[in-house]
């Protein structure tokens, strides 16, 4: 899995903005312009993280032009006119990438590739949209200029249901109406599933680019599941389809409240909710992709990691989509598929999950309703809810033996086996039931979240600078809690044990003593008194 370079130094530029080192910043940015035009040829992601960049250096030009006003506005000039460029010869000669080229790509075996389909979330089958949304959380490339073909759409889409995965969209950062090759369409993509008997739990969404009326009126009479993202520039468009069809058509974002303060109107100062809640692996004509939703914020402006899938992977995300990916703790280590195809939980937490961690402020607006926030899984080591567990022991428990003892679908574990299981279920569940184990499960949390924390603030410089400035008012308003830390001469296990506590904010207040120290003494003995891993916590 390989992080983008140029996306690296969008975070090292805006690192130095943040620490207000602008000549350090204009350096970069003139060592950037170099190489960009030094660059034969642009990836997707390459033009998405230069376009962040570009985005972030327009909302501090001001700041850049003071260290150098002659210099900053010809380095950003000099960086547009190449994406220009890039972008006139690519929608000029859009190209069309088939299977056998795009599986080359990637360098899997078969049986990886396999195992892959089954963790497929989105199957986006073109590379830029005509759409060019102000607010586009994906940050899509103006102009389609790459296609799957059809034969490479259609041979995917085959390998996908076949795999027993029917949980994908067809479209990410691209419109689903933009796909074209030769003379078919999008009509053809969903008559072929129809024929063949694929039905996919999700069905389009579209923007309708101008010029797809017939596109969709053709949709419409092959009853295609079809809904319209809706926005000011094209509700009169939806709005004469569905009075001259007379279909009913669900419509989306219709309101600014759903719309997402982001793509150019990304200010890199504040902190959003993700656009999604999927986890598992995307494929583009570029290749394919691990995905896991990330809060929207200068970190991660799409409100998504992507890391790259290469020959070198240890292991698949196991897909979670829609309701699924709800229940999904996103502060915990991931379900995941090995190379075998064996489902497990890593021992670790996953970069992104940690900057998710120091970037939660606490708040339901950064969550969607019914995925569980930092705030509210520190609220389970609480009495009351210790208590609660404890009540619901009995039904848990007739629960275990519905599941395990009585299960007949699984008639090959033997008795003795399912006994063992049964055993070991109610005495964990047991544990969260009784006060103390749940104290010591409560510092075990501690331990474990505050290590990672150390551990990625110490190895991602530039990502951790960019945290300090987001949460920077956090930070001041944490300054007066402070001084209860510093009256205590030890760890703080016993300030955590405490019932007064309020395990949220104590838990804000040391990652705050981290991002001034990630080597803080105090924080690394608490870490070496109760060594924790995944599995010691609720």
């Amino acid at each position: 899995m390989n992080s983008n370079y140029f996306d690296q130094k969008k975070n090292e530029f805006l690192a130095h903005i943040y620490s207000a080192n602008y000549r350090d910043a204009e350096d970069l940015y003139k060592g950037l312009a170099k190489i960009t035009f030094d660059t034969r040829e642009f990836s997707e992601l390459d033009q998405k993280a230069i376009n962040q960049l570009q985005q972030a250096a327009r909302r501090f030009r001001t700041q850049l032009a003071k260290a150098s006003p002659g210099d900053f506005m010809s380095t950003y000039e000099k960086i547009r006119k190449r994406l220009a460029g890039a972008v006139r010869q690519e929608t000029k000669n859009v190209r069309l990438v088939e299977y056998d080229q795009w599986a080359h790509k990637i360098g899997l075996t078969d049986e990886l590739t396999r195992i892959m389909f089954k963790t497929i979330a989105t199957l986006q089958m073109s590379v830029g949209c005509s759409i060019s949304c102000r607010r586009c959380n994906e940050w899509a490339l103006p102009g389609p200029r790459k296609h799957f073909s059809f034969d490479a759409v259609t041979r995917l889409i085959s390998k996908i249901f076949s795999s027993g995965n029917k949980e994908f969209i067809l479209y990410c950062a691209s419109d689903p109406l933009d796909w074209k090759c030769g003379e078919k369409d999008i009509v053809d993509i969903i008559r072929f599933m129809a024929q063949n008997g694929y039905k996919p739990r999700y069905g389009l969404l579209t923007k309708i680019p101008r010029g797809s009326y017939d596109v969709v009126r053709r949709l419409l009479a092959l009853g295609a599941d079809i809904g319209f993202s809706i926005t000011d520039k094209n509700r009169l468009r939806a709005e004469r389809i569905k009075n001259e069809t007379g279909a009913k058509i669900e419509v989306q974002h219709d309101f600014d409240d759903l719309l997402i303060a982001a793509g150019l109107d990304e200010n890199f100062t504040s902190i959003k909710s993700s656009i999604t809640d999927s986890y598992g692996t995307e494929i583009t004509p570029e290749g394919a992709f691990f995905i896991l939703p990330t809060f929207t914020s200068a970190l991660y402006p799409t409100g998504q990691c992507r890391l790259s899938v290469t020959q070198d992977l240890k292991f698949f995300l196991k897909k979670k989509t829609g309701r699924d990916a709800l229940p999904v703790q996103y502060f915990k280590p991931l379900e995941v598929v090995d190379l075998d195809g064996n489902e497990f939980i890593l021992d670790d937490l996953m970069n992104a999950q940690v900057a998710n961690i120091l970037l939660d402020n606490g708040s339901d607006l950064l969550t969607p309703p019914g995925m569980m926030n930092l705030r509210e899984y520190f609220k389970t080591y609480e009495h009351e809810a210790t208590m609660r567990r404890k009540g619901l022991l009995p039904v848990i428990a007739k629960g275990f033996i519905k599941d395990i003892l009585l299960d007949e679908e699984h008639k090959e574990v033997s008795t003795r086996e399912r006994y063992r299981h049964f055993r070991r279920m109610v005495y964990d569940y047991s544990r969260t039931c009784r006060i103390s184990d749940v104290q010591s499960l409560k510092i075990n949390a501690f331990s474990f979240f505050l290590k990672s924390i150390s551990k990625y603030l110490k190895n991602h410089p530039a990502e951790a600078e960019i945290v300090r400035f987001l949460r920077r008012e956090d930070r001041q308003r944490a300054t007066i809690g402070y001084k209860e830390l510093e009256s205590l001469s030890g760890p703080f296990d016993e300030l955590i044990r405490n019932r007064e506590t309020e395990i949220f904010e104590l838990f804000q207040l040391l990652m705050f003593k981290l991002m001034e120290d990630p080597d803080n003494e105090q924080i690394r003995r608490l870490i070496m008194d109760y060594p924790a891993d995944a599995s010691d916590i609720l």
